[in-house]
């Protein structure tokens, strides 16, 4: 017997749409510049995991913190939105430092 739950909390939910949303995303904003050549196909995939990764922790992030503000609604959507834009911007920074650094 176990104890244990079939069923995903909202954040773990929040991070694999967010993840599949970001990677699609990423994908068809590079598709034209593979096709002419432009982007070889490891760094279509690289990019688009990258972005994958990013949008499934923020969402993940933001989701969970959210959950703890359950019962106050204007709090929680700011909380979300708060959350989200930080973390994106966090990621961002890192993700250009790293490119940086490898330049």
């Amino acid at each position: 017997m176990s104890n244990s739950s079939d069923k995903l909390s909202a954040a773990s939910r929040a991070m694999i749409i967010g993840a599949m949303a970001g990677g699609s995303a990423s994908v068809l904003s590079n598709w034209k510049n593979h096709q002419k050549g432009q982007l070889e196909t490891n760094e279509l995939v690289a990019q688009a995991s990258l972005s994958a990764v990013k949008a499934g922790a923020v969402s993940g992030a933001s989701t969970y913190v959210a959950e703890k503000m359950a019962g106050r609604p204007v709090l929680s959507l700011l909380t979300i939105l708060s959350v989200g834009a930080a973390g994106v911007y966090l990621m961002d920074q890192l993700t250009e430092k790293t490119s940086d650094e490898q330049q």
